[in-house]
C-alpha cells in the first residue's frame, strides 16, 4: 500500500456536517486554496442553487454539480467543500475522487437538525421530516470516502487538524475512521 500526497482534499457529508465551516480552517493549516463547489456552481450559473432546483430541478442542478466537481479536479492544493449530495451520485463521486483525499464529515441527526436553518436555504432541507431518511440514504455513499471525521462533538479547528494530519501523511487507500 503507497502513501501518496493529495493533489486536493475532498470534504464530503450532509448539510450542516461542517463542510464549509471547516474546509477554510484544513485550507489555511495546509497553506491551500478553499473553494465551496456550491458557489462555483452559482458563479457559473448566475443564480443561487435555491434558484436553480426551483426553476430548472434537481437533475440539472446535479449536471452543473458535476461540471463544477470536473473544474476543481483541475486544479491542485485545493480544499473543496461539496453539496450534500455531490457524493451520491456515481459520477461526480468519481470525478471528486481522482487524486484526492476524501474526507466524510460525519455528524449525528440530532446535531444536524440543530444546525440546519429551516428558513429554505436549503432546498432539500425544506421538509424536516425528510432529513433523516435522506441522510440514511446518502450514508452509504459517504462511507465511500477515504477518511470519516465525526463532526457531532468535535470542534472545528480539531477537524481541520485532523484532515490536515492526513493530508499532510498522504492518502493511503481502503479508508480509516478518526475519531474527534
Amino acid at each position: 500500500m503507497t502513501a501518496h500526497r493529495p493533489a486536493r482534499v475532498v470534504l464530503v457529508g450532509f448539510m450542516g456536517a461542517g463542510k464549509t465551516t471547516v474546509g477554510p480552517l484544513v485550507a489555511q493549516r495546509l497553506g491551500w486554496t478553499f473553494l465551496d463547489l456550491d458557489d462555483d456552481i452559482e458563479a457559473a450559473a448566475g443564480r443561487t442553487v435555491p434558484e436553480i432546483f426551483s426553476t430548472d430541478g434537481e437533475a440539472a442542478f446535479r449536471a452543473a454539480e458535476r461540471a463544477a466537481a470536473e473544474r476543481a479536479g483541475r486544479r491542485e492544493r485545493l480544499v473543496l467543500a461539496t453539496g450534500g449530495g455531490a457524493f451520491t451520485v456515481p459520477e461526480t463521486r468519481r470525478v471528486l475522487q481522482q487524486g484526492a483525499l476524501t474526507v466524510w464529515l460525519r455528524c449525528a441527526l440530532d446535531a444536524l437538525l440543530a444546525r440546519i436553518p429551516a428558513d429554505g436555504s436549503r432546498p432539500l432541507a425544506a421538509n424536516r421530516a425528510t432529513i433523516g431518511p435522506l441522510l440514511v440514504g446518502r450514508e452509504p455513499s459517504y462511507a465511500l470516502a477515504d477518511l470519516t471525521v465525526d463532526t457531532t462533538h468535535t470542534a472545528p479547528p480539531d477537524v481541520a487538524r485532523i484532515i490536515a494530519e492526513a493530508a499532510t501523511r498522504g492518502r493511503r487507500e481502503g479508508g480509516g475512521t478518526a475519531e474527534g
